[in-house]
């Protein structure tokens, strides 16, 4: 390996330490306010001090990622008792309360005790989020009953809804939000490779490999457009559905999980997956990026501007990681650049002194709409996830 530049690598020294202090400020805010101690789990809303507020129903999504988080911050960062503890209860109250013992099933929402569903039908997307915190779960604190759960749930669901023929998993009657005509969602498919991608790795389990090659696949060849950008709906036999438009945070959060499930699968040097990573990510580093305050907008038309000004806190983290690895793939310093940028508007933009970040700001980062911290949607998981790999994998570069 050849020496690192020594500006290169103080820049990137600089960037491990800005990402270790966010990631422990955010880490511990959502360790203080999340959990619900009187009834278990994580509570459903916070306002923007961090306290419990109506709606108190607990969704899927969110208590998933929260388990994810905890299992994650507790695997990379600390292995204390106390964690596991907390990680544990996460579990036992995801276990306990969202599954269907009809048909093992995870119910969309229940009531903040657990002993009503509220919401219960059973939806792909959300139920990518329990296989995805369960596998880690499992794998990270050594819970054998966990990554059953998710191995018999991904089972379930590839035997009702596998499409043997095109690939991918039939969505014509998932309860989501497809439009009319379109059978398979990009959405839902980027989240079930990430699933995937954990199983596989608390498993070795044949048939998810299988699965997790083919939605590699998939996004190379079919998913990703020729333009460079991953179409959001299609039919079944992957034809697009609906006018091109390009979601910056999805691709370039797209084009990391793709890598990653690559790497499970020993494809991490393959070519043609590298190439189509770098393809997705840089058709959205550019048109996304706002060049004078930083950051990532929503969405653009395709080859076009952005016309979706809005700023997601999720987009601008998924944005970290996907400027990496187009960094790393291209050594073009302008996705560093802008990676820098970016991580400078998030420092900008946390909610201090109370903690984390709005769910959705203005371009110059006051918040548009409510400033609550957390919701059914808004969980742990994008914001401590970003901070996390980022700085690992910084820090890997840096041979530390």
């Amino acid at each position: 390996m050849a020496p690192l530049d020594p500006v290169l690598g103080q820049r990137l020294r600089a960037l491990s330490s800005r990402l270790a202090v966010l990631g422990e400020r955010t880490s511990a805010f959502w360790l203080e306010h999340g959990p619900d101690a009187l009834l278990g789990g994580f509570h459903g809303t916070l306002d923007r001090q961090g306290n419990p507020i109506a709606p108190e129903d607990k969704g899927l999504i969110q208590q998933a990622r929260h388990l994810w988080m905890l299992s994650t911050w507790y695997e990379r960062r600390s292995p204390s008792t106390e964690l596991a503890a907390l990680a544990r209860q996460q579990y036992v109250f995801l276990r306990d309360s969202f599954v269907d013992p009809a048909d093992g099933a995870f119910v969309y929402k229940i009531s903040r005790d657990g002993s009503r569903v509220v919401d219960g039908k059973k939806q792909l997307f959300a139920e990518s989020y329990a296989i995805y915190a369960l596998a880690t779960y499992g794998r990270a604190l050594g819970e054998p009953e966990a990554t059953a759960l998710a191995l018999a749930r991904f089972a379930s669901i590839d035997g009702a809804r596998h499409d043997a023929q095109n690939g991918g998993y039939d969505q014509r009657t998932d309860p989501g939000t497809l439009s009319a005509g379109a059978a398979k969602d990009t959405n839902t498919h980027l989240h079930l490779m990430e699933a995937f991608t954990a199983l596989y790795e608390a498993t070795a389990d044949l048939r998810v490999g299988q699965r997790l090659g083919e939605l590699v696949d998939l996004f190379v060849q079919r998913l990703r457009q020729p333009s460079g950008y991953v179409h959001a709906e299609f039919t079944l036999a992957w034809a697009p559905v609906g006018a091109p438009r390009v979601s910056y945070g999805h691709d370039l959060e797209t084009a990391w999980l793709l890598l990653e499930a690559a790497r499970v699968l020993g494809r991490a040097s393959e070519a043609v997956v590298r190439a189509a990573a770098l393809d997705i990510a840089s058709t959205s580093a550019g048109p996304g990026f706002d060049p004078q305050l930083g950051g990532y907008f929503e969405a653009g038309a395709v080859g076009g501007a952005a016309n979706d000004l809005d700023k997601v806190w999720w987009v601008q983290f998924e944005a970290l990681e996907g400027l990496w690895w187009a960094y790393a793939l291209s050594a073009e310093s302008a996705y560093l650049e802008r990676l820098e940028r970016t991580l400078d508007w998030i420092e900008r933009t946390e909610d201090l002194p109370a903690g984390e970040w709005f769910a959705t700001t203005n371009p110059d980062g006051s918040a548009a709409g409510a400033n609550y911290k957390s919701d059914e949607w808004k969980a742990s998981y994008h914001t401590v996830r970003a901070l996390v790999f980022l700085q690992d994998w910084i820090d890997a570069e840096l041979g530390r």
